[in-house]
């Protein structure tokens, strides 16, 4: 029979400041900065809306771990009730303190669902604060109710796009609550609980005897599927009473709960915080506002002092939460209470940690296991993983607590992911000819369980699970293979799609690459060969890790070592399948291992004394031998320790291996004191107690001890305040900065410490759907900060705030978040979560060009490129204005640029180029036309073209092509035009073709349009910065077919290249859309590169430049980080530098 885990008690078990992050402190108001307090609070199994005292509302969708904020036009008036809706769309309803009440139709990636973000507004029948809303189970009645007793019914039909509101009925004191089923509505006022129901238009009052005193007492349903007449009703009395009445309103139950509250209540255990006083108790309890949760007969109760968790069947209070300060919001889920109290704090309470399954999901899904043990069995060994694709799914999904009681079975994977078996995960994850009959046949054999059909064809349009992805090839330029990484001018990676070349040609001879000119067949042939390996080698895995917190993350050859913040050691091997945690130590402060894993030192709580183990064994008795008292830190080598005293002193021990593991300490001299070392082969570098990096010079297998230590000027220069560093494979160096950015520089062996590289390369951490890049090292560096007990005096540093002590001890510990080893490249969170890149990775630096005979100081205001007559490269046209235009060649930055002069007395408010004309739109609306040509690549006039025949229509924006030209008017409709000349050779003026724009609710309207080079993509943003794409365009029809939405974030500028699109959002980030084919002309997702521009713009071979914040011309140029593993493929030879980018997997 099958043992389940007891159920663990309610509490918080990590603060949410990756959700508290992502919400600004204050914002600007005009002149003034004024500060945002969160306001109201609602979630469900998805999402968690946030309303806040500055209109806005945040929508954080726990998916895919992203924030997504919609404004209440208008005033800006404080958000005081939210309410989610999960049916067919998604829904949010928000109420404001004037009786503003509207809700959102939110954007489902889901086929069939709603793909426009939609807002529906309730206005002129609320006078006052909205305090309560209620969803119909299927979204199409909304209830709101005020402080002065209305009660609104909003009627919804989300097909039709119409609310229609109308009063309800109105109570004679402030409405408390709303909860809607079964046709019957619950109302709770200061003076009563009512029930109406809605198709028989009349009403029961709950009880029939009035209350003793007015105040904040609600009413809920007990959650069932039944019929109107068995609902149940819990509903709050004064004096710690709760009645239980039927449908009708009759009391069957009073649960008098004040007997239980005479004793000693257990109190949530709340995660430690850092100044937190409490707040006003009442000298009398009450109930409030109720809910039912977790299981059935649980209560939950909370007014603004208090929250209680009581079980009415068995008459015990399971916890609760007092003199916390100021709540203002409570809401719940299946397992989880998020409590929002004073301005802008949130608490998560619930029996287990987010991300995780609970208990009683445990139980039904062992159940299921049980049942289903064959089909089990072929997904046994999967562990956490799951595998995700251009969609990114939030790691919050069920990832199950198997770690807790060591059964049989292994974690389970969500549902949501396709079933991934162990034979899949055994496959060398790499880039090789592949015949796709044969690996039709491995894929089949691991799915047993999936719902796909089994046979060839579904196959072949099915590459992996639910994911429905279709074959497809990407244009790669074939280029020399380079061992070494090579710096690169801005050309991005392709995707993180692996590309491999396909042994058989007969793939699909109707997916063609997109190509400059479509007459090269034999360039386009060669490209169709660049074939998308299957989907297994872009999959993100999740893992869990094994304690609390993750306070250093060492990743030897064989090994992952995970120290948690309450001193615990665990060890598992890398994944080839699942992790398997074994607590290996207790008590211990810090710990070190060499590359290898021959070599373990600990560090111990407490004594600070540092052990070495006498052999490393994961199992069995091992032998610590004493190594050094009043240890800080300790880094190794492969044969040597260097050691941080407490005092800040630096010893080094030699000569070291595994039959002794520990020798004689010398003392080596050091410019300032040190927090950090990082050692590996004959290279050390260290970090300072200022966040200074230092490395040593004259290390050699003869000089373990070098010569001396030298500043690191390259990381002073580029401002760099690293938090950790760590030495990795093939000669790199790597930092964490205090913004959570990852970096690193390469070259680095003994005869040359510092590296070849003269600024480090940033890499992008973030996930597929766009978020905030900092977040997840904001919440370890808030985590962290919050069990700090620091020694030393507090110093205004973000950096020195990061010095992390364990709860047990006063001793200080520099964290270790980042490890590279063979296996890739391992990053820690603080929550509980690691991260690892096992492929090749892109590195971005954005260099500063000074044009000549300009100077360093001046400001640009825009840039963007167009391809060049008859010379390779691209033309960069820049100004500072309106009312100036150089040109320079890429291609010769020494070159001085040229000056283009504008008709007399004209700004031009947008320009766009193609390889043989420069288009410009002046102030008027007017359309000038500069013809370029091989002899005089940058114009001799402008002419004025003819725009007769579209009467009184005004540009607002327009874009060339090789042959075409798009335009969109000001009412947002658009225009195409053959030819990029004023005339066409028969000295006809070509005709303008209008397009109807897309489909969009009132009031948004296209504003932007932006064609590729090569005429095959067009791409728009609205008036809200919403993305649509235009399908269907080919060679016989490049008008396309039809606009399609793209969802994901809201754009300030877009520009495209031949192959992909580019976006600059609102606070200067850059992403990239990925996956874009002919035969997916919407591409699959967006990913950010790192950086802030305030200006963007691309050549048609995808290089990017763009305009800082600081006004200078910036040039993006990127590096490939190659994995060995990733390294000689034998047909793979002729891909470039950028070729892979196997990106992040999250534990």
């Amino acid at each position: 029979m099958a043992t389940y885990p007891a159920p663990l008690p309610l509490r918080e078990f990590c603060p949410l400041y990756y959700l508290l992050n992502a919400i600004p402190a204050k914002v600007q108001k005009g002149f003034r900065s004024v500060l945002v307090y969160l306001t109201a609070l609602d979630s469900n199994s998805d999402y968690m809306a946030i309303g806040s005292s500055i209109g806005m509302l945040y929508l954080y969708c726990r998916r895919v771990s992203q924030m997504n904020k919609y404004n209440i036009e208008g005033k800006c008036e404080a958000i005081t009730a939210v309410k989610l809706l999960n049916c067919f769309d998604d829904l949010v309803a928000v109420g404001t303190a004037s009786g503003r009440v509207a809700f959102f139709q939110l954007v489902s990636p889901l086929p069939g669902r709603n793909k426009q973000l939609r807002r529906f507004d309730v206005v002129g029948l609320h006078k006052s604060t909205i305090t309560a809303l209620a969803w119909s189970a299927n979204g199409m009645k909304l209830f709101s109710g005020d402080d002065k007793g209305r009660v609104v019914y909003s009627s919804v039909d989300l097909d039709q796009g119409v609310c229609n509101p109308v009063v309800f009925f109105e109570e004679p004191s402030a409405i408390v609550q709303l909860e809607y089923s079964q046709k019957v509505l619950l109302v709770s006022s200061h003076q009563r609980s009512m029930l109406f129901y809605t198709q028989e238009q009349s009403h029961h009052q709950l009880g029939t005897k009035p209350r003793k005193s007015n105040g904040k007492f609600g009413a809920c349903f007990q959650p069932a599927l039944c019929k109107q007449s068995d609902l149940v009703v819990y509903a709050a009395r004064p004096g710690l009473r709760l009645w239980r009445t039927d449908v009708r309103g009759r009391v069957g139950e009073t649960h008098v709960l004040k007997p239980l509250f005479n004793q000693d209540i257990p109190q949530f255990e709340l995660f430690p915080r850092s100044g937190f006083n409490g707040g006003y108790r009442p000298s009398e309890r009450q109930l409030g506002i109720v809910s039912c949760f977790l299981k059935e007969g649980w209560v939950l109760s909370w007014n603004e002092y208090s929250v209680y968790v009581v079980d009415c069947t068995n008459q015990v209070i399971i916890g609760g939460l007092e003199s916390s300060g100021d709540i203002v919001s409570v809401s719940c889920t299946e397992n989880e209470i998020f409590i929002l109290k004073g301005d802008r704090d949130i608490l998560r309470i619930s029996n287990c940690p987010e991300g995780l399954v609970s208990n009683c999901e445990l139980h039904h899904l062992v159940e299921a296991l049980e049942v289903a043990e064959d089909s089990e069995q072929q997904w046994a060994s999967l562990g956490t993983m799951e595998s995700r694709s251009s969609s990114v799914t939030s790691w919050e999904s069920a990832q199950g607590m198997f770690t807790a009681t060591e059964a049989s079975t292994s974690e389970l994977s969500s549902s949501r992911y396709s079933t991934i078996t162990q034979e899949d995960f055994q496959q060398e994850l790499v880039v090789k000819a592949i015949k796709l009959k044969k690996k039709g046949k491995r894929r089949r054999q691991g799915k047993r369980i999936n719902t796909l059909k089994d046979s060839e064809e579904d196959f072949k349009q099915s590459l992996h699970g639910d994911f429905n992805l279709d074959l497809s090839y990407d244009p790669i330029r074939p280029l020399g293979y380079s061992p070494e990484p090579e710096p690169t001018p801005s050309s991005d990676e392709e995707d993180i799609y692996a590309h491999g070349v396909p042994s058989s040609a007969s793939l699909g001879d109707g997916l063609n690459a997109l190509s400059l000119q479509s007459s090269s067949a034999k360039q386009e042939d060669e490209e169709t060969q660049l074939l998308k390996a299957d989907q297994l080698a872009e999959s993100w895995m999740g893992y869990t890790g094994p304690g609390c917190g993750i306070l250093s993350l060492v990743v030897t050859d064989r090994h992952i070592w995970c120290l948690d913040f309450k001193g615990g050691l665990f060890c598992s091997g890398l994944p080839n399948g699942s992790l398997s945690w074994q607590k290996f130590e207790e008590n211990v402060h810090q710990v070190a291992l060499s590359p290898s894993g021959s070599l373990l030192w600990k560090v111990e709580q407490k004594t600070m004394t540092a052990y070495a183990c006498g052999k490393v064994t994961i199992k069995g008795k091992r032998h610590w031998y004493k190594a050094l008292d009043d240890t800080a830190f300790v880094a190794l080598g492969d044969d040597t320790a260097w050691i941080i005293r407490s005092n800040g002193d630096l010893y080094i021990q030699t000569g070291l291996c595994v039959d002794r593991p520990c020798a004689r300490s010398v003392k080596v001299d050091c410019p300032c004191p040190m927090t950090q070392i990082a050692a590996r082969g004959s290279v050390v570098w260290a970090l300072s107690e200022q966040r200074g990096v230092f490395y040593r010079e004259g290390l050699s297998s003869y000089c373990a001890e070098g010569e001396h230590w030298k500043y690191d000027t390259v990381s002073e220069s580029q401002g760099l305040e690293p938090i950790c560093i760590a030495l990795g494979e093939n000669n790199t160096v790597w930092a964490f900065d205090t913004s959570g950015n990852l970096w690193f520089r390469t070259g680095v062996t003994a005869k040359n410490p510092q590296g070849e590289d003269d600024h480090w390369w940033q890499v992008s951490i973030t996930d597929y759907v766009v978020f905030d890049q900092g977040s997840l090292f904001q919440t370890l560096i808030q985590a962290t900060q919050t069990v700090a007990t620091a020694t030393r005096a507090p110093v205004e540093r973000v950096a020195e705030r990061l010095r992390v002590a364990f709860l047990s001890q006063h001793s200080q510990c520099q964290p270790s978040l980042i490890s590279v080893s063979t296996s890739g490249v391992w990053i820690a969170s603080g929550r509980n979560e690691f991260h690892v890149a096992k492929g090749s990775l892109i590195g971005t630096f954005w260099k500063s060009i000074v044009p000549r005979g300009t100077a360093s100081a001046t400001k640009w205001a825009f840039v963007f490129s167009s391809a060049v007559p008859a010379k390779e490269g691209s033309f960069l046209w820049l100004g500072q204005s309106r009312k100036d235009l150089f040109c320079i060649w890429d291609k010769n930055l020494q070159m001085r640029p040229f000056t283009i002069q504008f008709p007399p007395d004209i700004e031009m408010v947008q320009l766009s180029a193609c390889r043989d004309a420069l288009w410009g739109l002046d102030h008027y609306g007017r359309v000038h036309i500069r013809t370029l040509s091989a002899s005089c690549s940058t114009g001799m006039h402008w002419t004025l073209l003819d725009l007769s025949q579209l009467g009184h229509v005004k540009f607002l924006s327009l874009s060339c092509g090789s042959q075409n030209i798009w335009a969109c008017d000001r009412n947002g409709m658009v225009y195409f035009r053959v030819g990029t000349q004023p005339l066409n050779p028969s000295m006809m003026l070509p005709a303008w073709i209008c397009i109807e724009p897309p489909e969009q609710p009132a009031g948004l309207h296209l504003v932007k349009i932006q064609t590729s080079p090569n005429d095959r993509m067009l791409w728009a943003l609205d008036n809200r910065g919403n993305v649509h794409v235009r399908v269907g365009i080919t060679e016989e029809m490049p008008v396309g077919t039809a606009w399609e939405h793209i969802p994901g974030l809201q754009a300030r500028q877009l520009v495209l290249s031949m192959r992909t699109a580019w976006v600059r959002l609102s606070n200067g980030e850059v992403a990239r859309r990925y996956g874009i084919t002919e035969r997916n002309p919407a591409g699959d997702y967006w990913k950010k590169i790192p950086g802030l521009v305030s200006w963007l713009a691309v050549t048609p071979m995808d290089e990017l430049w763009a305009v800082a914040p600081t006004g200078a011309l910036n040039q993006r140029l990127t590096k490939t980080l190659q994995n060995n593993r990733s390294k000689n493929h034998g047909n793979v030879g002729s891909l470039s530098g950028e070729e892979l980018e196997e990106e992040w997997e999250v534990i």
